[in-house]
């Protein structure tokens, strides 16, 4: 009888974990990805300021229309090569807290190369008071 006690327990402890994993994969797949397409091109970035909000899941695709170019984010220590053959290069990440992140260029694309910038901005996430 104690051995069956056991076998019931340790089944009702595997499918306690079971439930508690397949809602953690539920929570992360109703999550919405905010995906921005980013375009990379002769010493710009386009859109050139990006707008996030602290703490969403963030999915930006960046292609290359001309050559190869980088795409950093120093302060996030994201750095992507980008591929002069158009193919997309998609970087994930939980967007930062508050506040602005500069966005350069980390290949040598020519000239113009130390003029490649654009923004990221993380807004607060809005929170309601009651």
């Amino acid at each position: 009888m104690n051995v069956m006690r056991r076998t019931m327990s340790w089944r009702g402890g595997y499918i306690l974990v079971a439930a508690v994993l397949m809602s953690h994969r539920a929570a992360a797949a109703d999550r919405r990805v905010h995906e921005v397409q980013i375009v990379a091109s002769k010493y710009r970035f386009e859109p050139s300021t990006i707008e996030v909000t602290a703490g969403e899941s963030v999915s930006l695709v960046v292609r290359s229309t001309d050559g190869t170019h980088g795409f950093s984010i120093p302060k996030l220590k994201i750095d992507v090569r980008v591929p002069k053959t158009g193919d997309p290069v998609t970087v994930e990440f939980t967007a930062p807290p508050a506040g602005q992140y500069q966005i350069a260029c980390s290949e040598f694309c020519g000239i113009g190369h130390g003029h490649m910038k654009a923004g990221l901005v993380s807004v607060p996430a809005f929170t309601t008071t009651r």
